[in-house]
């Protein structure tokens, strides 16, 4: 994928004509996909995360994340069969079958939709592998930053229900392993982490 579907987390960013409208936390209902919000307030009300350390720059770390979804993404976790083609783009995270790539087949699989991006946070509606129509999404917020002893960390919080932990857990640990980062165990009660 050669531009990502999202602003880069870590940019400033500046008061323009060629800048985002900025939208204040609260009003990520009407976020448009690629518009820069504050996610403080609420990403801070998350009460489970799961954290990984990744001995990549910040930048290789994100790129990584973002950019090669379809190398590092758990086989068993693909919605379409083990050769699916899971990507960020079109304001979410989406998995098409191997048999459909740009073809007129079916729509691709949606596992979240893109409710905001911050400094150094991603704010994700994730449905998950087993998406129910009478289902809500879990509010998640992917957030990086520099690790104390270099590389990046990788941090993602949420509420409940608390299935998306099970599945974040194989996919942080199919990243870590394709990155040679390390998966600690998830936290509770993670307020004001």
């Amino acid at each position: 994928m050669s531009e990502s579907p999202f602003l880069d987390p870590f940019a400033v960013p500046t008061h323009g004509e060629d800048s985002p409208p900025s939208t204040e936390a609260g009003a990520s209902d009407d976020v448009v996909p690629g518009t820069v919000v504050s996610s403080g307030p609420s990403s801070a009300e998350a009460t489970h995360a799961l954290n990984a350390s990744i001995p990549l720059d910040l930048d290789q770390a994100v790129g990584a994340f973002v950019d090669d979804t379809h190398l590092w993404w758990p086989r068993a976790l693909r919605a379409t069969g083990e050769a699916g083609h899971v990507y960020f783009g079109d304001g979410g995270l989406l998995e098409e079958g191997a048999d459909s790539p740009g073809g007129d087949q079916d729509p691709p699989y949606e596992w979240a939709t893109l409710a905001g991006a911050a400094e150094g946070t991603l704010e994700l509606d994730w449905w998950g592998g087993h998406r129910d129509p009478a289902d809500t999404p879990v509010r998640l917020y992917v957030s990086w930053s520099a690790g104390p002893r270099g590389g990046a960390e990788l941090r993602v919080r949420g509420n409940e229900p608390t299935s998306w932990l099970e599945e974040w857990t194989a996919v942080l640990g199919a990243f870590t392993r394709f990155t040679g980062g390390s998966l600690a165990e998830p936290d509770e009660g993670a307020e004001g982490s």
